[in-house]
């Protein structure tokens, strides 16, 4: 759970700054996006909130599955409404801040960045446990059962 609730601390920092740092690799995928046919259609912060939630939703799943061991569909679910609802909470919070906007847009990129994260860890954590040949996490017990 530690990996969930630092990099969600990341987000809502950044989300507190008027314009955001632009790290090298983050600019050379900047100048990419720009040449490509994509850049016509939606602009590069629709890119950015993709892969910021969708690192997001695989962390939400990691944790979902490590915590619960429920089942992928449910793993899958719950992580992209967790990170519908702290996108939309982070988008609020941009509302307040000078400089920054909020948009339905970037909450839609935030929806299905987490969705693809989270379907990104449900399969990579499948492959994985069939190449190695561990099992599945146990679900824990109900009560009363």
């Amino acid at each position: 759970m530690g990996p969930v609730v630092l990099y969600a601390a990341a987000i809502v920092v950044l989300s507190s700054r008027p314009e955001l740092p632009e790290p090298g690799f983050l600019a050379l995928l900047m100048k990419l996006f720009a040449r490509s046919p994509l850049a016509g259609w939606f602009g590069f912060d629709k890119v950015s909130h993709f892969l910021e939630y969708a690192l997001f939703g695989l962390l939400v799943a990691r944790a979902m599955r490590i915590l619960s061991g429920a089942g992928a569909g449910r793993v899958i679910l719950a992580t992209t409404l967790v990170g519908m609802a702290f996108g939309a909470s982070d988008e609020l919070h941009q509302f307040f801040v000078p400089g920054r906007d909020a948009s339905l847009f970037d909450l839609l990129a935030d929806t299905f960045g987490s969705l693809a994260g989270a379907t990104g860890w449900v399969v990579l954590a499948g492959a994985l446990r069939r190449l190695t040949g561990a099992p599945a996490p146990a679900r824990p017990a109900r009560e009363g059962t």
